[in-house]
């Protein structure tokens, strides 16, 4: 039984770490916007909503 070139041994991992870090980069495309804290929230919880929700779309919206 001959041995694997050590080229021929890195390959499979190689793809493998590839395949995990494109995975991992679609997760963190962008902010995630803010939750509706519900029609019974306090005052105060709703304008956290909304200035959350503003300092969400400044980020999003943004020229590049």
């Amino acid at each position: 039984m001959s041995a694997m070139p050590p080229c021929r041994r890195s390959l499979p991992l190689l793809l493998l770490l590839a395949l995990v870090l494109v995975r991992e980069g679609r997760g963190a495309a962008g902010p995630t916007p803010p939750r509706y804290p519900g029609d019974q929230a306090s005052p105060a919880e709703l304008q956290r909503f909304y200035q959350d929700l503003q300092q969400y779309l400044n980020v999003v919206t943004r020229h590049r």
